[in-house]
Order: C-alpha cells, then sequence, then structure tokens
C-alpha cells in the first residue's frame, strides 16, 4: 500500500516538474489546438509531418508555436519554439485562413521555411551529440565515435587516437573545454562512465538497459530484479545498488577524467577547412577488463541548440522570440507587446508551487535540478549531476540552480555548463562565483539550496525588489542566505535560517492538546454536575436516559481529540534514516555542531556563549566529534563518534559528567531520524534529523 502511494506521488512531482520547473508565463497568451481549423497548418518537412499553430491574445492574433515532445532520441525531449508579429515577420493572421493575401501566403511560406530548418537543425545536433547513435550499427555520432575511438580514430600514440568532426561538435567541445576550465573541473563531459556506472545514462534512464556492462547491478537488496521502474519509479527506498568501489576509483581517478586541451587529454585542431579531436587518456582497468573514457555532451547540447535557433530566427529579422529545449535551457528575446517575460521558478523542495518570478528581456536561461533523475537508498538520495573528483552524485545541499545569461554567444549553451557546475561546486564555490565569473558576465543567478541542518536557503544575486513572491507562505520560508557586505562583496550568512518547517505540526499539535484538555474538562464537570443532580433529585434522575444527547457529543469529542493526539504523536513519528546530527547546548538553545551525514559536512559554532570547544577527528568512514568546556572550575567533555556508509549511525562513545555517565551507557547508538541522546549534567542534547 505505502510503495502504491509513493508511485502514484512520483508519478505527479513528475508531471508538476514536466509542467512547471523554470516554465515561462505569457500573461493571457493562449494556443489554438483544433488540428482541423484556420489556427493550425500542417506541412511536409524532414520526411515527417510537422504543424504550426497560431498564438492569441485577446481574440488577436499574436504569433505561432511550434515544437514537440518527439526530440532527441530516447530521451523525447521537448522542444518549443514561438515567435511573435514583428516588423519583419508579420504573424497577425490566421496561419491556415482559406483566405490569405499573397504577402501572407509569402509570409507563411517564409515562416515554414524557417521551421523545417530549425527542425533539421534539432535532429542533426542530436545526431552528432547523441550517445547512443551507432549502438544498433548504424552510422554513428560524433560523440559515440569519440567514445568508441579505439575503433573509429586513427591512432597516432599509445592510447592517442583522431577523429574528423564536425564544425559543431567541434564548437560544443570547445565551450565545454572552456568551462572545465572556468569551473575547474565543475563541469565535466568525461565523466559519463561515472554516470552510467551510477544508473543515471540514457542506456539506462530511457531504455532501462541493465546488465550491458561488467559494473551494472542486476538485483535489489531484496533481491528483486532491476528496472527502470524499480529505482527509479516506484518512490521507495529499494534503490539501485551502490555500485562497487573498485569501479568509482578506476573512474574517478583525474588521469580517466582529464578533459583539459593543456595536459593534452583531449586536443580540438582545425586543417583545411576539417575539425578534429584527439583523445589522448588511458583506459581504465578494472580486473583486467579496460574501460576507454566516455563523454557526453548532454550537458551543453539543449543550450547550444536553443542558442542556434536564435541565430537562425534572428537572421530573419525577428526578435520576439522564446525558445525552450527540454524545459531547461531557454532563449528569451522581446515579448509580442514589447514588456518582458515573465519567468516563475518552482520551489524545488516541495514541487507544488512556483517559488517566485523575476522579469527577463532578450537573454538565456537554464535551470537544473537534482530531483528528477534520482532514487533513494537506506534514506539518503543519488542524482544524476555528478562529481567527478568525488566520483559518485554531488551531495551539496544544492537543490535546484537558474542562471540568466546574456542574449549573444553561446550563452544559453555556457548556461547548461554552469548550472551543473555550481551544483557541484556548492555553496562556497557559488558565492567565489557570484563575486567572479558571475559579476565579470553580468550573470543572475538564483540557487535553492539545503543547508546542513535542513533549512531551506535561497543563495541569489537578485534583490528582493527584482522578484515577485508568487505564494507568500512558500516564498517566507526560504532565508535569503546570499548577503552583501559595506563593499558590495556577496558572502554566505551562516545566521539565515528558515522558518520552521514543522511549526504547522507542532501549533496542531499544541492546540490540540489545549482543545484535548477543554473536551475532558468539559467532560468532568458535566459528569461531577450529573453525579450532583442525581444525589438530590433521585426521582427525577430515574427517568432521565442513561446518555443524554450533550453527554454523547462530549464523549464523541474526547475520542476524536485523543485519536488526533495519538496521531501527531504516535502514527506520525518519523522512522526515516537519519540524514542529519545536530548537538545542542540545553542552556542557551545554541547549535553546537551540525553534521550531514549524505553530504559528509560539518559545520561548528566557535562563537557560541558557555565557551564549548568543537573538535573533530576523521576515523574510517566517520568522525569523533568532542565537546569541552569549563563547569564549575572543572574541564567537562562529551565525545561522540558519527558513522557515515550504508548504516549511518551516532554514538555517545565518552564523556566526563555525571558519576555514572548515563549518556554513554543508557543510550544507543541512533540509526533513524528523531532520536536523541541527552547529558543532562553537561547540558548537551544529540537529536537526529
Amino acid at each position: 500500500m505505502k510503495k502504491s502511494v509513493f508511485l502514484l506521488l512520483s508519478v505527479i512531482v513528475l508531471a508538476a516538474v514536466a509542467a512547471c520547473c523554470a516554465n515561462l508565463s505569457h500573461g493571457d497568451v493562449a494556443f489554438a489546438a483544433a488540428e482541423d481549423s484556420d489556427y493550425v497548418y500542417s506541412f511536409q518537412a524532414n520526411g515527417r509531418t510537422l504543424k504550426v499553430s497560431n498564438i492569441t491574445a485577446q481574440g488577436n492574433y499574436v504569433g505561432v508555436r511550434f515544437g514537440g515532445s518527439d526530440y532527441f532520441g530516447d530521451s523525447e525531449i521537448p522542444v518549443s519554439v514561438e515567435i511573435y508579429s514583428c516588423d519583419a515577420l508579420r504573424l497577425d493572421f490566421p496561419i491556415n485562413g482559406k483566405a490569405l493575401n499573397s504577402e501572407q501566403i509569402a509570409t507563411r511560406d517564409e515562416l515554414v521555411e524557417l521551421l523545417t530548418e530549425i527542425d533539421r537543425y534539432v535532429n542533426y545536433i542530436d545526431a552528432l551529440a547523441n550517445v547512443s547513435y551507432g549502438e544498433d550499427g548504424e552510422t554513428a555520432s560524433d560523440v559515440y565515435r569519440y567514445n568508441h575511438a579505439e575503433e573509429y580514430g586513427e591512432q597516432t600514440g599509445d592510447h592517442a587516437y583522431r577523429l574528423e568532426i564536425s564544425q559543431d561538435t567541434y564548437e560544443m567541445l570547445a565551450i565545454a573545454q572552456e568551462m572545465y576550465t572556468a569551473t575547474d573541473g565543475a563541469f565535466n563531459p568525461a565523466v559519463y562512465r561515472l554516470v552510467d556506472l551510477w544508473g543515471f545514462s540514457s542506456r539506462i534512464y530511457s531504455r532501462g538497459d541493465i546488465g550491458g556492462q561488467p559494473y551494472d547491478r542486476t538485483t535489489t537488496p531484496n533481491g528483486r530484479e532491476v528496472t527502470y521502474e524499480v529505482f527509479f519509479g516506484s518512490g521507495s527506498d529499494d534503490g539501485y545498488p551502490l555500485p562497487d568501489e573498485k569501479y568509482i576509483k578506476a573512474f574517478s581517478e583525474a588521469a580517466f577524467t582529464d578533459f583539459s586541451s593543456e595536459t593534452g587529454a583531449v586536443v580540438l585542431s582545425e586543417s583545411d577547412g576539417k575539425y578534429y579531436v584527439t583523445k589522448n587518456v588511458p583506459c581504465a582497468v578494472v580486473d583486467g577488463e579496460s574501460f576507454s573514457q566516455w563523454i557526453d555532451l548532454g550537458g551543453i547540447a539543449k543550450g547550444y541548440v536553443a542558442d542556434g535557433i536564435r541565430n537562425m530566427i534572428a537572421a530573419k529579422g525577428a526578435d520576439r522570440y522564446y525558445v525552450d529545449i527540454g524545459l531547461s535551457s531557454k532563449s528569451v528575446g522581446k515579448e509580442y507587446d514589447g514588456g518582458k517575460t515573465a519567468m516563475a521558478v518552482q520551489d524545488a523542495f516541495s514541487f507544488l508551487y512556483n517559488l517566485l518570478e523575476v522579469q527577463l528581456d532578450e537573454c538565456t536561461v537554464s535551470t537544473s535540478g537534482q530531483y528528477v533523475r534520482q532514487y533513494m537508498v537506506n534514506g539518503i538520495s543519488y542524482a544524476h549531476i555528478l562529481d567527478g573528483a568525488k566520483g559518485a552524485p554531488a551531495q551539496t545541499g544544492v537543490r535546484a540552480v537558474t542562471v540568466v545569461t546574456p542574449k549573444e554567444g553561446f550563452w544559453a549553451a555556457r548556461g547548461d555548463c554552469l548550472t551543473t557546475a555550481l551544483t557541484v561546486m556548492g555553496k562556497d564555490g557559488i558565492v567565489d562565483f557570484v563575486n567572479g565569473y558571475l559579476k565579470d558576465n553580468g550573470i543572475k543567478v538564483i540557487v535553492q539550496y539545503e543547508s546542513l541542518d535542513g533549512s531551506k536557503q535561497l543563495l541569489t544575486n537578485y534583490s528582493r525588489e527584482e522578484v515577485t513572491s508568487l505564494y507568500d507562505k512558500e516564498f517566507d520560508s526560504f532565508a535569503w542566505a546570499l548577503k552583501t557586505d559595506e563593499n558590495g562583496v556577496y558572502y554566505y550568512d551562516g545566521g539565515a535560517y528558515s522558518s520552521d518547517v514543522d511549526a504547522y505540526k507542532t501549533v496542531t499539535i499544541v492546540l490540540g492538546c489545549i482543545l484535548g484538555v477543554a473536551v475532558v474538562a468539559l467532560a468532568v464537570y458535566n459528569i461531577v454536575k450529573g453525579r450532583k443532580n442525581t444525589l438530590t433529585k433521585v426521582r427525577q434522575a430515574k427517568k432521565d436516559k442513561p446518555f443524554k444527547i450533550c453527554d454523547l457529543i462530549v464523549y464523541a469529542g474526547v475520542v476524536l481529540v485523543i485519536l488526533a493526539l495519538f496521531g501527531a504523536f504516535v502514527l506520525d513519528t518519523d522512522d526515516a534514516p537519519m540524514q542529519a546530527v545536530t548537538v545542542v547546548d540545553e542552556q542557551t538553545g545554541e547549535t553546537l555542531f551540525v553534521c550531514n551525514l549524505a553530504r559528509r559536512e560539518y559545520t561548528v559554532n566557535v562563537d557560541n556563549s558557555n565557551g564549548w570547544t568543537v573538535s573533530v577527528t576523521q576515523i574510517s568512514d566517520g568522525i569523533t566529534v568532542r565537546l569541552v568546556r569549563e563547569i564549575n572550575g572543572e574541564e567537562h567533555f562529551n565525545e561522540l563518534t558519527v558513522m557515515y556508509g550504508s548504516a549511518p549511525n551516532v554514538k555517545m562513545t565518552d564523556s566526563k559528567c555525571g558519576v555514572h555517565r548515563d549518556c554513554v551507557r543508557n543510550f544507543p547508538a541512533i540509526t533513524r531520524s528523531g532520536g536523541a541522546i541527552v547529558c543532562s549534567p553537561n547540558g548537551l542534547k544529540v537529536v537526529t534529523l
């Protein structure tokens, strides 16, 4: 039953993500959809039937919409192109009207020519960059040939192979190398072996092809056969079995994931109008089997396509448009009425609301989130953006990144790279980039970040005046944690906390308790009064019914309150695997230490009021935390061990407190959220979240 509910919720979430994630709002614009009407025009191009439909507003024709959800091979990524009427391209007529004049027909023909070229272009870039094209033995893509360079390339060294590639592939690789260098490797197309290892490649995610590689895991921990639905679609904690450490180590070696031209790992060259790439990377060897370096340009291709389509539209002199590739890469021109386009950013924590809205005008936009391709194992979520240095999915607390980049050049492509890189960098890298690269290039960013203790925070260089809250409750539950000092330099405010996510539950319980006390008091009063009446009016009491309507109402109220409180305190207990450990000074209420287990990060409050000294020592797959302070002229301490791994736990292992050291002797290791260890003499409390 529980898994069915999770499956239903997963479907709802994915539908909400597809519909809402960083979408573009166009006021009261409507799209005509009746196929056999004046508003939809079908035409044959590139071996298939394509359609373009009118966009109307206030009853007027203002533009056309073209696209579909059948692009980019197995991924079936949606492509949407909207072109609004302007001086250079008048589209203020029914596109399939029966009484069009010669000028309107000529305009439609020009539009059809443009859309035919756009359709061809999208499929062409996909044919170059798709990692799967070539598996079926037919024409291999440039990326597939690179990944199998030993078969397709000309050997120029011990493990160096040279391939001729198209100009577009060359440009995508050049931009990718530029961003690889600019982000110090946080964006890296050469981690695709790791992406495949962890189960996020199109081979597995789109086709469910599990078992094609020696490192594939074929069963889940409970013995069920792995399918796409099991580890991506069920919403359960079954997950995809974590990969073997020997593969993680081999596929994350710096030499294997090197994508730099400076080291000679990946060298681009041009000669006589032809373009080449030389792959000079040694294979990874595991148990005697060799694995070639694989790359994937999926993190840049959608943005590159958005840039290319923008260039095609601009070549027609049109300046009012918006291009949306895969709901994540956009190019935005002027709106149809000359105003700005409103972009709504979805709440990456709840998926139910659009969190805020910003105004756009002539720019490109890229969005990436750690909430679509993901699965969970032992309470830890693993998502599709990989940290090549660690060989594992990025666990930085970054839930979603949106960047608003310049219009000219290939900034949609660079923006795609940036959203991936900022997710991998995490909080500190984001702050550095806001003050450096983003500032230098006039880039705005919105990062939804989860702090170590689970607080929701916004890291953005937008001011509050530049954004609009769409849902005040959701908007205000985020802390604005990126602040500026007197010199205008951004810094992370560690003291910025969001509103308590359990506040509503707490208020409900408190009100329930008050109501329960009131109802019980009323019931007692009623019973006492009834007994008094019985003693004074025995004869009358004998004639009374055993229970009056008011009695039944009171008793029913008591039962309902008891059930509500039982549900709040018992049924709703949080029995999930723990995600974080916090240590609190009970005297002051200050948090002294926080450790996020999934991210293996911790923070220490060195400026606490009671003078606690907190030191952390690394141990095998965990840490030891020692908290020391002086109490009544004597040094007291507590020591706890926090273990990571597949079965995380926390245990108080030593202390100098009371005579019996109850915190060490009487509290077992905590393995679930909602647990606590209390040391009353020292005034410390350990809580798991």
